[in-house]
């Protein structure tokens, strides 16, 4: 019987975990029982198919005490642990996840693993499956900080890996910066927009998050991006951004769950972000870490679940798990304004206006030819990358037997490039990249700071460009009350309005619709 209390749950669950003399077999029993709490009171929340939340709040706490309470009574696992593969915080069906792809190598040849871990693939059976989606959904819905760390898996299929993979082909493929987002990532982009995913630790460099709508601002490109030219891809020599590292071991240490997705866990020092949440929940205090991943990882034993599958697969249940729709990936959503001069609230060196202080704002002109300039505290010296070691330098720098003079940062806009989902920028001779999703960033004041301003940036009053906005939305509000109005008067013809003339259940068309039909 399910305690009718919190107090009581967590009296009862106190007594079962920490007195008994098998503590794995309990923890599975007290998990089992939290679901079925959850599941009785998701039963009471549904409505229209999407699971509403309590006053704007995920959970009332109940939920969460007691997972954590059991998630500290049970101790990391060994390989021959019967939940290896499942997870600590698991209490579905123990059914073993097939092998899809078998190999006896190791995941990477550069990274160091345990003897036991190869680069062979799993897939979870359906009914597992199924139990994990249901209890990650649950654990999202009663996060008070969700996190996500994330690798090249989930950029494997469209931009190429370094780990050795029966489902991926190793090595990077043709036009990376072309590519289109996965169904991965516009689901989480989506989780993102909901404020179920409120950060992310994302490796990889190639801005698929943000093309699939997830909000820059909640995003740590910890090892840099192609379309931030203010902190370029960090080689192995480099040091990271002074902002990325610092907001990373802040999500490490108060993030209440991780998941990991895509990522082999090999010893970076980024992992701290999966393993100190995962280290936290032995005291009581998160919901642990969660992976998703093919293969297993060094890591797999600390873990409150294990999920093995396609990422596509696996976050389309968990969509459908929280009643959110899946992605039409025939038709993706696009994130950014057409235009490419945007008023933003901003000063002339890219940082964000406190609200009081927003009588004049910044113009932003991306405009092809525009002149631009990177903004202070960038990491273009710190990331290494010989090709911009120039910039911002104090000395003359010379690579491949050419030498360039130092330069602030100071450039033009080439052109605004659809196809690659950015501007092509011209700085001090060499080329980088931003963004098109910067534009919407700014208008919406989302960045403490931009990467990119305007030379001598324009600046207006606020108020006419409130005024201004105002005008703007009611003429297209008439415009498209206008347009309404038109599609619902027929045209008229020699005899009149063309309709159809409907007899019962049978439905005649007469020459309006006729027509319509000849011009499909």
């Amino acid at each position: 019987m399910v305690p009718a209390t919190a107090e009581d749950f967590l009296r009862q669950l106190a007594r079962d975990l920490l007195k008994t003399a098998q503590p794995h077999r309990t923890t599975h029993q007290a998990m089992a029982a939290i679901q079925r709490q959850q599941n009785q009171q998701q039963e009471g929340d549904r409505g229209g198919g999407v699971v509403k939340m309590r006053g704007g709040e995920p959970s009332d706490g109940r939920d969460r005490d007691a997972t954590c309470a059991a998630l500290a009574a049970s101790p990391f696992m060994k390989p021959n642990d019967s939940r290896f593969k499942h997870g600590r915080g698991y209490y579905g069906p123990m059914t073993e996840p097939r092998v899809t792809w078998a190999c006896t190598r190791p995941p990477r040849d550069d990274h160091s693993c345990p003897p036991w871990l190869t680069a062979t693939e799993f897939t979870d059976e359906n009914d597992a499956l199924r139990a994990k989606v249901r209890e990650l959904a649950n654990l999202m819905r009663v996060s008070r900080k969700t996190v996500l760390y994330t690798g090249a898996g989930i950029s494997a299929s469209v931009v190429g890996q370094a780990a050795r993979s029966g489902s991926n082909t190793v090595g990077w493929k043709a036009h990376p910066r072309s590519v289109k987002p996965t169904l991965t990532h516009y689901a989480l982009g989506l989780l993102g927009q909901q404020d179920l995913v409120q950060g992310w630790v994302q490796q990889n460099h190639d801005g698929l998050p943000q093309k699939a709508g997830f909000p820059q601002e909640k995003l740590n490109e910890v090892h840099g991006s192609w379309y931030d030219p203010a902190n370029p891809v960090v080689k192995y020599s480099g040091s990271l951004h002074d902002r990325a590292y610092p907001w990373m071991v802040e999500d490490a240490e108060t993030a209440d769950l991780v998941i990991v997705i895509g990522t082999s866990l090999g010893g970076l020092n980024a992992d701290q972000v999966a393993t100190t949440c995962a280290e936290r929940s032995l005291e009581g205090e998160t919901l642990g870490t969660v992976t998703i991943n093919l293969q297993q990882t060094p890591e797999d034993g600390k873990m409150t679940l294990r999920i093995f599958g396609q990422s596509d697969m696996v976050l389309g249940h968990i969509l459908r798990e929280l009643g959110l729709p899946v992605p039409n990936m025939a038709r993706p959503p696009r994130n950014w304004p057409t235009t490419s001069r945007v008023v933003v609230p901003y000063d002339a060196e890219g940082r964000l206006l406190p609200k009081d202080r927003r009588e004049k704002m910044m113009v932003l002109d991306l405009s092809d030819g525009a002149r631009v300039r990177i903004t202070p505290g960038h990491n273009i010296q710190g990331a290494q990358q010989p090709v911009f070691m120039h910039i911002g330098a104090t000395s003359p720098f010379t690579y491949k037997g050419i030498t360039k003079q130092p330069g602030p940062g100071k450039g033009r806009v080439a052109q605004r490039n659809e196809a690659t989902s950015c501007f092509d920028l011209v700085i001090e001779g060499a080329s980088m990249s931003l963004g098109l999703w910067w534009l919407d960033v700014a208008q919406r004041g989302g960045a403490e700071q931009l990467p990119v301003v305007n030379i001598k940036p324009d600046f207006v009053d606020a108020a006419a460009v409130a005024t201004d906005a105002a005008a703007g939305s009611r003429i297209r509000n008439r415009t498209a009350v206008d347009t309404r109005l038109k599609k619902t008067q027929a045209p008229s013809g020699p005899r009149g309005p063309m309709t159809s003339a409907t007899s019962g259940n049978a439905t005649t068309p007469t020459r309006a619709s006729t027509t319509r039909m000849h011009r499909t």
